[in-house]
């Protein structure tokens, strides 16, 4: 079952996902220029969101790090094993089991995602294994024995996921055994207007210079835009069961990501811009089979014309999308749709306008409800 969310989300002078020139990033789609926000910027925003405010037993979170040697080894001495003989059990659990490279700073060489629970995974098989780990620490060449390394293996592959690596996903090509298939797909969010990149040239001035200094201590360049973007993104419920082990989590982690999804904001140059804002459009659709993206509403750039501003020409635009694809294909697998949009831009709606909701929170709760009453546990 796949719970699909659909947002369409301006945002004032910007710059939340940049280049390696420092610029917003950007694309060509309907053979105009567009804003772009990666789906990896929106991930990280959204993980972080999720982390910090959803109502989830934090075991549930896991973190992308290469610093991943004195996590583990506070756990063993937690268990009461010698600081010394931690560390070294530590590094040898990480380099024989997960196949990672350490650096001279004892930092990973590359970055690896792990949740709390599978860290803890790896401590219970070096802490209940210790009595025939410790002698192999001793000495000028410690190394664990070859059936405590597939233990830890097997211990990472059979253990349930996180909520983070359950819903992203993980790729190790040191270890291809632990890697994890997404139960979420997220589009590159592209905006509906053609894009306009401009520029905020700025000076700094030395407040304590003397009355004899004048001009600017310092000068720079700053890209940025203003764009109305549609962002999408699906869950697959039933790989997220899957990931997760089980369904105890599950509705749990649906609705944390849901909501995380929809609120979620890139926190690129924010001290400079501040553009906070909240979507003017949400529409959530439970579908049997493949997800269905509405991207191609806006193929032609969104504009103010018509007496009516951009915003609601996206909204009117995506209504008549709908209306053509479902005339295309009908409705077979979808067993649930929903929009919510400001009371400003619903005058907008036809197609959609029978499944209006009043808020977010009914709209996501129905569209919950119904992934797990249909084939989602």
């Amino acid at each position: 079952m796949q719970l699909e969310l659909h947002l369409i989300q301006s945002f004032p002078p910007a710059n939340l996902n940049r280049d390696e020139n420092g610029m917003p990033k950007s694309t060509v789609f309907g053979g105009r220029p567009r804003a772009r926000i990666s789906s990896q910027c929106q991930k990280r925003a959204v993980r972080k969101f999720y982390q910090e405010y959803a109502d989830l037993d934090p075991v549930q979170f896991a973190d992308r790090s290469r610093n991943w040697l004195p996590k583990l080894q506070e756990l063993l001495i937690g268990q009461g094993i010698d600081a010394e003989r931690a560390t070294v059990a530590a590094r040898l659990a990480l380099e024989e089991g997960l196949k990672l490279k350490f650096n001279d700073e004892g930092k990973a060489t590359t970055i690896v995602f792990l949740g709390q629970t599978e860290l803890a995974a790896i401590a219970n098989v070096l802490g209940n294994n210790w009595v025939t780990i410790e002698p192999g620490l001793i000495g000028e060449k410690p190394e664990l024995p070859k059936e405590i390394t597939k233990t830890i293996q097997k211990a990472l592959v059979e253990t349930g996921k996180p909520g983070d690596v359950a819903l992203f996903g993980r790729m190790m090509a040191s270890l291809p055994t632990v890697n994890v298939d997404a139960a979420v797909q997220m589009a590159h969010a592209i905006s509906v207007n053609t894009l306009q990149q401009e520029f905020d040239f700025f000076t700094a001035v030395d407040d304590l210079g003397g009355n004899d200094e004048t001009g600017a201590d310092h000068m720079g360049e700053t890209g940025y835009n203003s764009s109305t973007y549609y962002r999408f993104a699906t869950l697959d419920t039933n790989q997220l069961a899957q990931n997760l082990g089980g369904t105890d989590h599950l509705d749990a982690v649906i609705k944390a990501f849901a909501d995380a999804f929809v609120q979620a904001i890139p926190s690129g140059h924010q001290n400079g811009f501040a553009a906070h804002t909240r979507p003017a459009a949400v529409v959530a659709i439970v579908r049997q089979g493949q997800p269905v993206s509405l991207v191609d509403a806006f193929e032609d750039p969104i504009a103010p014309k018509g007496g009516r501003s951009l915003l609601e020409n996206a909204v009117k635009s995506l209504d008549t999308h709908w209306a053509d694809l479902t005339k295309m294909y009908g409705e077979a697998g979808v067993v649930y749709k929903g929009i919510v949009t400001r009371t400003t831009l619903a005058e907008q709606l036809n197609a959609l306008a029978e499944v209006e909701r009043e808020s977010v929170e009914t709209l996501l709760k129905e569209a919950l409800e119904a992934a797990l009453s249909n084939g989602g546990k």
